[in-house]
């Protein structure tokens, strides 16, 4: 191995100070204390002296050894040139990249930057941890070990909390791990561990997350560990396991992978062996169960199953699967909340994938694999979907939930037809349907349409459209439908549609809220649609298609919309931004074959849509029906939301829809309201409710808090779900809480 000699270059600032620049020079015999083409450590103090026999530096008085962004400073150092060992006493400070040790004496080698530290100090910035012990090794670049140490996120001789513990090691851009751990709130313990993993980087990392405490009549005491574990760079599990003192132990595990940037999916999977049932004895529907399905529950085993995938075939073939499988109508509903609860899940997928879950309390899953192109005038989707009656499955009784298997449709989109005034449109399926018990069969359906779209006088714009549906049959079995023998059935009927429109419109220079101009559009439409009435009763019913029903029906309405126009940035004063903050509409239908048959109630509903966003942070949407002949809203539904910039939020959510007096239609009644308020820069409150009018009960009831420190956070939530009592409560070690995030 070629060896170099070290060159010293003195620059003499005073008569005691001075600065030396080590660097290799292509002669001799000793070990040189850089490899050639490195950057050299420079040198600067009070005095520098060189002992020859030792091959030594001794710099005292202001020291600092700089290489890069690599700083030494003490009172004192002593370099030995052949080794690149270096003993630095008094006030020592190291500062490595954005790190920084400091102590009272540090032994360093500065080729590898390996070493101990004594009484000291480390602070490493990614994570903003503070490590303390009475002997620190330097194992590496970017790794630290010691017998004992201390660990927080707090800075100051008393921090807020502190993690203690021995053998620890840690790597910066890996993770750390102790033996024999204590979480200390100030000088109180309250947590012991024998063993801790914890990240030090801001990417994922295998490790354990914060767990969760609560308390609820339904589960008793509960701890719920999630463990994290960081596969590769395009996967990761989390392992939980969530303890109830009433119930059991629930273990589940989240997996979550990337096959490319267009192929991505999420499986979770979760189960336990349930202590209590609802058998219907004594008290425990009300204790175990929930009452309003109408269902018991008798499982014991318990699970949940759910899935979502993407995948990109190439050339603009994408498949989706999404999959839920539950064991019993009350699971989503026992575990809505948490960290591995129904809400979280659905937020994921909904933020992940863009689709979301059926509710929790549906006992009927879907399950569905869609294959789907998309060209630039026609769609196609095939389906595979499975509609999974929990309620019937677990109690094995007659199931007549209707699948499709599987179901195809090529779609095309309104286009011009040829070179002539016309265009059309398609909409054509095949679909198997089957069910365990009930009828089956296969169904073909086509459906073209025609448009001639024209204005007359150029205010009023006309469109005439007549649409063919043609449909086929074939059944495999009948069953509680007419048999008549016939297992090939074909239906043609025709429609016709008038739709004609107008706009008015004038433009107002208000000048206000940041526009300069404000359009009000008024758009007053009438719609005629009609289709024969013809016997189908020989067809059998699977959906909304094989029964066409007559139609010579009038729908008269009128459109506002208010449009802002906000004018661009400064340096180009010709681009706008246009906002549509109100629209209101209004319709209503007259039906003409009731009118012929002399029904006394011929008209519709009174129908109303309205949209408004007046300001940055307010925006309200509702619909409604009004009844003309009983004089009371039929349905109300308005959704208002609230927000600033400082975090505020409030939203109310109404809904309303009257009861048939045949009980055809469920009534609903029902307001829920939500808050969340930045009462100060760490404090944070939350509260939700819930009543049902239609049924006089409360539904939840919900009060929680946040509290954000420097280096440590607390959330804590209280619920009341009808019979439930539930509190639960989150710890936050800035540093260490996010975990897996």
């Amino acid at each position: 191995m070629a060896r170099y000699l070290i060159g010293l270059f003195f620059w003499i600032n005073t008569s005691l100070g001075g600065t030396v620049a080590l660097c290799p020079a292509a002669l001799a015999q000793d070990e040189p204390l850089v490899e050639n083409n490195a950057e050299p450590w420079q040198i600067k103090a009070d005095r520098i002296e060189y002992d020859q026999a030792q091959d030594e530096y001794v710099a005292t008085g202001q020291v600092s050894i700089v290489r890069q962004e690599r700083t030494l400073t003490a009172d004192k150092v002593r370099l030995n040139q052949k080794t690149g060992e270096a003993l630095a006493d008094g006030h020592v400070r190291l500062l490595s990249d954005s790190d920084i040790l400091s102590g009272s004496r540090l032994e360093l080698n500065l080729n590898d930057e390996t070493g101990v530290l004594t009484d000291g100090n480390v602070f490493i910035s990614k994570n903003h941890l503070y490590l303390s012990g009475r002997k620190i090794r330097k194992t590496g670049l970017q790794s630290y070990a010691a017998e004992q140490i201390s660990i927080t996120s707090c800075p100051g001789p008393d921090p807020d909390w502190e993690i203690t513990g021995k053998d620890f090691k840690v790597t910066i851009e890996g993770y750390g791990s102790a033996k024999h751990t204590a979480l200390w709130a100030g000088k109180i313990p309250v947590l012991y561990s024998p063993y801790l993993f914890f990240p030090v980087k801001l990417k994922r990392q295998s490790g354990l997350l914060m767990p969760e405490f609560g308390y609820s009549d339904r589960k008793g005491s509960q701890y719920l560990q999630p463990v994290y574990w960081a596969i590769d760079e395009s996967s990761d599990a989390t392992f939980y396991s969530h303890f109830m003192s009433e119930r059991g132990l629930r273990n589940g595990i989240e997996y979550r992978y990337v096959l490319d940037e267009d192929s991505k999916g999420a499986a979770f999977a979760e189960g336990f062996q349930d202590r209590k049932i609802d058998d219907g004895q004594g008290d425990n529907s009300r204790r175990w169960g929930y009452e309003d399905d109408g269902a018991l529950r008798e499982n014991q085993d318990r699970y949940w199953f759910r899935m979502k995938h993407d995948q990109n075939f190439g050339g603009d073939w994408t498949a989706k699967l999404d999959l839920d499988v539950v064991s019993d109508q009350d699971y989503l509903h026992e575990f809505k909340s948490g960290y591995d609860g129904f809400d979280e899940t659905r937020a994921y997928f909904q933020d992940t994938f863009g689709r979301d879950l059926d509710d929790y309390n549906d006992p009927i899953r879907v399950n569905r694999l869609n294959v789907n192109r998309t060209w630039t005038q026609y769609s196609f989707n095939g389906d595979l979907r499975w509609n999974d009656n929990v309620i019937k499955r677990r109690q094995g009784s007659e199931d007549d939930t209707l699948q499709q298997l599987p179901s195809l449709s090529l779609d095309g989109a309104r286009q011009a037809l040829g070179n002539t005034p016309l265009y059309y449109g398609l909409a054509s399926s095949y679909t198997h349907f089957y069910r365990i018990d009930g009828t089956r069969g296969q169904r073909a359906d086509i459906y073209p349409r025609v448009y001639y779209p024209f204005d007359l006088f150029q205010a009023l714009s006309i469109e005439p459209s007549v649409g063919v549906r043609q449909t086929a049959w074939h059944i495999d079995k009948y069953e509680s439908e007419p048999d008549h023998g016939r297992y090939d059935l074909y239906r043609a009927i025709y429609d016709f549609q008038l739709d004609t429109s107008t706009e008015f419109y004038r433009i107002y220079d208000l000048g206000l809220a940041g526009a300069d101009r404000v359009k009000h559009a008024i758009v007053p439409e009438v719609l005629y649609e009609y289709t024969p009435d013809e016997d189908q009763s020989d067809y059998p019913q699977f959906d909304t298609i094989d029964r066409i029903e007559p139609k010579n029906l009038i729908t008269y309405g009128v459109t506002n919309t208010f449009t802002a126009r906000l004018p661009g940035p400064a340096k180009d004063a010709r681009q706008f931004r246009y906002i549509e903050f109100l629209r209101f509409k209004l319709s209503q239908s007259f039906d003409i074959n009731k009118h012929n048959e002399g029904d006394p109630e011929p008209f519709s509903y009174i129908s109303a849509e309205l949209d408004l966003i007046p300001g940055r942070y307010v925006s309200m949407n509702s619909d409604a029906q009004w009844s003309v002949y009983d004089s009371q809203f039929e349905s109300l539904n308005t959704a208002l939301s609230l927000w600033n910039t400082r975090g505020d939020r409030l939203t109310a959510d109404y809904r309303y829809t009257r009861e048939n007096s045949d009980k055809s239609q469920v009534g609903v009644h029902t307001l829920r309201l939500d808050g969340e308020f930045q009462v100060t820069e760490k404090w944070r409150l939350r509260a939700g409710y819930e009543y049902n009018y239609f049924d006089d009960l409360e539904i939840e009831r919900l009060i929680g808090f946040s509290y954000q420190a420097f280096c440590w956070g607390v959330t804590a939530d209280y619920s009341v779900q009808e019979d439930n009592q539930q509190f639960a409560v989150k710890f936050n070690l800035v540093g260490l809480g996010a975990m897996g995030q």
